[in-house]
């Protein structure tokens, strides 16, 4: 059982959940474990203890407070070490919990985090950094770089209509994507690790945090008519079969754009294009539920 953690808490997540980590921290304590944090400081300041606390072996796990973004930068601290990484979702789309089957309820979260299994997982790159989830090029990259993070704090998802709407009214992108040196083109390409993405929504039905490779959603909506039907059927479940949309395997994408097209990575801005993906990145060792008890 785990006895000691240091917490990355990202306090500007959590919108309506703030309690939520305070009453899992609670149970951690309550039980007989030693729990430190941060405190208030700035991310990079944050990132640097969590690399001190990884490096001086003090704690059994890194626990990351917030959403995907957060997790994301957690994840870097422990990257190619044997200290595991925790979760507390407290994000808008929590799309890692989602694809781990990690609920809210504080008694399992405090749970897992003393005795949930530790998984080995190659987390891939985007231009040489590592995520978990999804990288974005054109739309959903322009929503996330136009997205106000405090209003997020605020509204949660309501904070993306305005985001949306501007990224919709924008002309598209022209993008140049290679998949394993094979070329392809697009006006927006999600490259993913995980199944879901804004949430719930199954973006790649074949993907997942423990398959191999990445999945390429190629998306060739030539207006907006057809960028909303795309959207639309992301929204239901039926991206695979709407016209405008190709799904292809991969181990490595490039994504380049004729002009320079915002990049999102794990639900924060990335910059811009030129964008490179690949499948083999960085050893990560995932806190996970454990498997629940098979029925009689």
């Amino acid at each position: 059982m785990r006895r000691r953690f240091f917490v990355i808490d990202n306090t500007s997540s959590g919108y309506g959940r703030r309690g939520l980590a305070a009453q899992v921290l609670s149970l951690l304590r309550a039980s007989g474990a030693h729990v430190d944090g941060c405190g208030d400081v700035s991310k990079d300041a944050a990132h640097t203890r969590a690399i001190e606390a990884v490096r001086n072996g003090a704690y059994d796990a890194i626990v990351a407070v917030g959403g995907d973004g957060t997790i994301r930068h957690a994840a870097s601290t422990v990257a190619g070490s044997d200290v595991p990484l925790g979760i507390i979702p407290l994000g808008t789309g929590n799309v890692l919990a989602h694809e781990i089957g990690l609920g809210r309820h504080p008694n399992a979260l405090a749970a897992t985090l003393l005795s949930g299994p530790a998984v080995s997982i190659v987390a891939p790159a985007a231009n040489g950094e590592i995520f978990l989830l999804m990288a974005g090029a054109g739309f959903d990259g322009r929503v996330i770089q136009a997205l106000n993070t405090s209003a997020k704090g605020t509204f949660g998802k309501l904070a993306y209509a305005g985001p949306l709407l501007s990224a919709f009214k924008c002309p598209a992108d022209t993008l140049d994507v290679r998949l394993d040196g094979r070329p392809h083109q697009a006006n927006w390409v999600v490259i993913a690790k995980a199944r879901h993405y804004g949430g719930a929504f199954v973006i790649a039905k074949d993907a997942g945090w423990q398959a191999a490779g990445l999945t390429a959603v190629l998306f060739n909506a030539p207006d907006r008519r057809a960028l909303m039907a795309s959207l639309l059927a992301l929204a239901s479940g039926r991206l695979s079969s709407c016209r405008y949309v190709q799904v292809v395997a991969c181990t490595k994408a490039e994504v380049r754009g004729q002009t320079a097209a915002p990049v999102q990575v794990d639900g924060d801005p990335f910059g811009i294009t030129p964008l490179v993906v690949e499948a083999q990145g960085f050893r990560v060792s995932l806190i996970v539920p454990a498997p629940a008890a098979p029925l009689n």
